[in-house]
C-alpha cells in the first residue's frame, strides 16, 4: 500500500480504496489532500488516462503535494475549501475521498497551534492566512459563545464550568 513521506499510512486507505472502486480512466477528486497519501495510492491505480483532482486548505500541504506529485500530469491540486466542490468541478466524477480533521504534521508543529505536546501558538486554522486565529476568537468571545462551542463542537460534558474558568482566566 502507498506510504506518504516519513512511513505515515493514511488512515483507512484500503476501505477508502475499496468504496471508490478505481477504473483506470476514471475522475477523482482527493477533498482532503494532506501529505498525500490516498492521492498516491489513487494515482497508483489510475492509468495514463485517468485523473485526480485534489484540494486542501492548508497551503503547506499543498505546496507538499504540489513537490511529491511533480510530473504526474493526471494529478492537480487547488488550495481552498472542498465546500465549492460542485462548481469547480467539471463533468461527471467516479469517487471523491474525504479525510476530515487534522494531520499529523499539523499535530506535530507547534507553531500551527494543534498540538498537545509542545507550546505554541493557539491558532488552530487549517489555512494559518485567513481568519481569525483560536487565541483571537476565545478573546473576543463571550463566556456563553464558548460554552456552546464547547458543548456542540467539543461534546464536551462540562463545557459551561470550562467556559466560566476560560472566561476567568481571559479577564485576568
Amino acid at each position: 500500500m502507498a506510504q506518504a513521506n516519513g512511513g505515515h499510512r493514511p488512515v483507512l486507505l484500503a476501505e477508502t480504496l475499496d468504496a471508490l472502486r478505481i477504473v483506470p480512466g476514471g475522475f477523482y477528486v482527493d477533498a482532503t489532500c494532506g501529505r498525500g497519501g490516498h492521492s498516491a495510492a489513487i494515482l497508483e491505480r489510475l492509468g495514463s488516462d485517468g485523473r485526480l483532482l485534489a484540494f486542501d486548505k492548508d497551503p503547506e500541504a499543498c505546496t507538499h503535494a504540489r513537490k511529491r506529485f511533480v510530473g504526474d500530469p493526471r494529478f492537480e491540486i487547488r488550495r481552498g475549501s472542498f465546500t465549492g466542490i460542485a462548481r469547480l468541478v467539471e463533468g461527471s466524477v467516479n469517487g471523491v475521498c474525504f479525510d476530515l480533521g487534522v494531520s499529523s504534521p499539523q499535530l506535530e508543529d507547534a507553531s500551527r497551534g494543534f498540538s498537545f505536546l509542545h507550546d505554541g501558538p493557539l491558532d488552530m486554522r487549517m489555512d494559518p492566512t485567513t481568519g481569525a486565529s483560536a487565541a483571537e476568537w476565545i478573546n473576543a468571545a463571550s463566556e456563553q459563545e464558548i460554552e456552546r462551542v464547547l458543548r456542540e463542537y467539543g461534546e464536551e460534558r462540562r463545557s459551561a464550568r470550562l467556559a466560566a474558568m476560560i472566561a476567568k482566566f481571559i479577564a485576568g
